[in-house]
């Protein structure tokens, strides 16, 4: 009886790949990067409020607006959004085969937390890569929902993660003092704790983590429940809408890009 052997793991093939969404990811990838050049080099705080370093004056102030005018979250929801059309892609071509895309999907996710926890708890916290992980994993569930079904859904999403920062914004005058206190700080913090940031980041390996494991966490937690999750969420399930009206591979009517 002649053996079966599963086929060698290889990059898919040049005639089965999808330009549009090749060259979209690109595109996604190097503006997120515009955004984060400033995260990778200034204090934490710069990212919200970019005049408790330096001044935003001359070229500094153009590109400050500049980015974040078109790039500022924009480049991060196309990514989001391919991270569910890649989802149902996956999944498509997995299940068109007679094989399940589940297992599969779990794996893909699984190394993606690997790779993100790493990123984040050694090298930098703004990763991302945890939230996807997370987040695909637990809507990987309705890749096969029909494009009205997934759009309402991404509204929903949308709305609830909406809901909560609206009531956490109004629930600021009731918060007490001190932690009023610690959300000013945390926007404009006092020269001596920037200073003191630069400081650990100067330092050795394990002196950065003292700032980097509690922000890292943070990501983690409070972020991610309240806005990271309905918010990515939300993008990735419109983007399984869209990959399936063909609007990702360029499939779609000229008057739908318009």
């Amino acid at each position: 009886v002649a053996s079966r052997t599963a086929p060698a793991p290889a990059p898919v093939p040049e005639a089965e790949r999808i330009r549009s969404l090749d060259v979209l990811r690109g595109f996604a990838v190097l503006g997120i990067l515009t955004m984060n050049i400033g995260s990778f080099s200034m204090p934490a705080a710069t990212y919200q409020n970019p005049t408790v370093w330096g001044e935003l004056t001359g070229l500094n102030g153009w590109v400050w607006r500049l980015t974040h005018l078109f790039a500022d979250l924009k480049f991060m929801a196309i990514f989001s959004m391919l991270f569910g059309a890649g989802m149902v892609l996956m999944a498509e071509r997995r299940e068109a085969r007679g094989a399940s895309a589940r297992g599969l999907h779990r794996i893909r996710m699984f190394w993606l937390l690997v790779f993100g926890l790493i990123h984040a708890y050694a090298l930098w916290y703004g990763d991302i890569l945890v939230w996807y992980a997370l987040t695909g994993l637990l809507l990987f569930r309705f890749h096969r929902r029909s494009p009205r079904t997934l759009v309402l859904l991404a509204l929903l999403f949308w709305g609830v993660g909406f809901g909560l920062m609206a009531a956490t914004g109004l629930s600021v005058p009731n918060w007490p003092e001190e932690a009023r206190v610690e959300m000013i700080e945390d926007l404009d913090p006092p020269p001596e704790a920037l200073e003191r940031e630069v400081a650990i980041y100067r330092g050795g390996r394990f002196d950065q983590m003292e700032h980097r494991v509690p922000e890292s966490l943070a990501m983690h937690t409070g972020v991610y429940a309240f806005w990271a999750f309905w918010r990515g969420g939300g993008l990735m399930l419109l983007g399984m809408a869209l990959f399936k009206l063909g609007v990702f591979s360029a499939r779609a009517r000229v008057r739908t890009y318009g």
